[in-house]
């Protein structure tokens, strides 16, 4: 939101309906209703949750939506997300962004085994904005780490060590800076 706000074209990518936590048909329109809110195009791809292959496929789709929207920075899962399909899909991003000038892993609600934050952002404009949007997802408020408590807990949490009272964390893979910018 804080992206649309500041006038960036916003993507999100959903490469599995997450079939194995809630009816599909469901999940995609959470994924749906959540892109709308926050001003998103978005691109839903039909893998097999928790069964999302290692393959040149998955990189080949990310790259043609990377080659036509040509973005500055990619947002993705941490390659040390404790999910499978995170992993997966951390992975294929990061080859098929290998030329965007900006990736970062994101602190995904799932745990993460060594998650080391380099970047924050602070979100304190927006923590009502992304509480809001987490509620699109109904078939995931039963599970605890997506309860809103501990979605602004963790923000706040990563607000004190930066000092703002709300902020997102981040492992910054590559920030490059252009020349003139």
């Amino acid at each position: 939101m804080k992206h649309r706000r500041e006038g960036d074209k916003v993507v999100f990518i959903v490469i599995s309906h997450g079939e194995k936590s809630g009816d599909k048909d469901v999940r995609k329109k959470e994924a749906i209703e959540s892109a709308k809110r926050v001003g998103a195009k978005l691109y839903l791809f039909n893998y097999p949750d928790t069964n999302i292959p290692q393959t040149h496929d998955v990189i080949e789709k990310l790259e043609k939506i990377v080659e036509e929207f040509k973005p500055q920075r990619i947002y993705t899962h941490s390659t040390k997300d404790t999910h499978q399909d995170h992993r997966t899909v951390a992975y294929a991003t990061l080859a098929a962004a290998r030329f965007i000038p900006e990736i970062f892993c994101y602190e995904s609600p799932s745990l993460y085994l060594n998650f080391q934050p380099n970047y924050y952002v602070d979100i304190t404009n927006f923590i009502k904005n992304k509480t809001e949007a987490l509620n699109t997802y109904a078939t995931q408020n039963s599970k605890d780490y997506m309860k809103i408590d501990a979605i602004k807990g963790l923000a706040q949490f990563r607000g004190l060590t930066t000092s703002v009272k709300y902020a997102e964390a981040f492992e910054a893979i590559m920030i490059l800076k252009i020349s003139g910018t």
